[in-house]
């Protein structure tokens, strides 16, 4: 069980990822990439790159992920026990709230992590079925967890190109985690429904129509999941059984063709366009055209206008 009082009784440093500067607290730097101000609901990212340091003894309010990002030797106590880390690129290291936590490395460290609110496992939990007295196991950094490690790299990529992050991607990324770390890093197992057919043809076909109504502005998880009348988990997974793609990847698509339209129409700049189509900005815009169709929006645009002109 957990041990915030600490070995001595004293209260240790409590820190929240979801305030200013929280991680100030325990690290020299600040860190290089931060989702504070986004309005990503119920978890936290953070990229640092730090030099050697010890931490100072902590609680964490949020259970937090920490992936190293290059190679290094560390030393970390949860409740007291100290282990010896060597660490490559994807070692994790899984810190539940409320455990007392340190760690000493010395040398320069480069690491990402997610928090996350314990309220998420709970309530994503309900949803599967999982016990109520969901507790989430500390583990050393000696895990490599290939599903983990992508996700986390996928949620750096978003922040770093969007300085946002597209809002249905980042809670299909945020679902399929929690639910991850239900199945595989708790005490008790939540126990899996199993739905064989994808979604009813009568249900797809709302949520498509949904969509395809709602393709320039935000899309939420929970509202299409709401729609199917089933957890966000299990609806991404009947979608993805249902159509061959994932949620996320329909609404790519949709946006895509969407400003294929509109740029051959030329009456609108790119920029317009971008955001017409529900992009967050325009390297968002640019960034997934060119992975769907190998063109950037502009060299699109002109080789319309070069075909129109003769």
């Amino acid at each position: 069980m957990s041990n915030c009082q600490g070995l001595n009784q004293e209260k240790p440093l409590l820190v929240d990822f979801k305030e200013q500067g929280a991680s100030l607290a325990i690290f020299p730097n600040p860190p290089l990439l931060t989702s504070l101000h986004t309005e990503w609901s119920g978890i936290h990212f953070e990229h640092h790159h730090q030099p050697s340091h010890d931490t100072p003894e902590h609680c964490l309010t949020m259970h937090t992920i920490s992936i190293a990002l290059d190679v290094g030797s560390t030393e970390r106590w949860f409740d007291g026990h100290r282990e010896s880390e060597y660490q490559t690129k994807g070692t994790t290291a899984i810190i539940p709230a409320g455990t007392l936590h340190r760690c000493l490395w010395e040398q320069d460290v480069q690491f990402m992590f997610l928090a996350i609110d314990p309220k998420l496992l709970i309530q994503l939990g309900v949803e599967v079925a999982a016990p109520e007295d969901i507790e989430l196991i500390p583990h050393f950094a000696t895990l490599q967890d290939p599903l983990i490690l992508g996700i986390l790299l996928s949620l750096k990529d978003e922040l770093e190109s969007t300085n946002q992050g597209d809002n249905l991607y980042v809670e299909q990324l945020k679902t399929t985690l929690v639910f991850h770390l239900l199945k595989k890093y708790c005490a008790k197992k939540p126990q899996s429904s199993t739905y064989a057919d994808g979604l009813g043809k009568y249900k797809l076909r709302q949520i498509i129509d949904y969509i395809h109504s709602h393709v320039d502005s935000e899309i939420k998880l929970t509202r299409l999941a709401e729609m199917a009348g089933i957890s966000q988990y299990y609806f991404c997974q009947l979608f993805k059984q249902s159509l061959g793609i994932s949620p996320y990847q329909y609404v790519l698509q949709l946006r895509v063709e969407r400003a294929k339209q509109l740029l051959k129409n030329q009456k609108m700049t790119i920029c317009d366009v971008a955001l017409a189509c529900g992009f967050a900005n325009q390297s968002h815009f640019t960034k997934h055209f060119r992975k769907l169709t190998g063109t950037t929006p502009k060299a699109y645009w002109k080789n319309l206008s070069m075909v129109s002109a003769q």
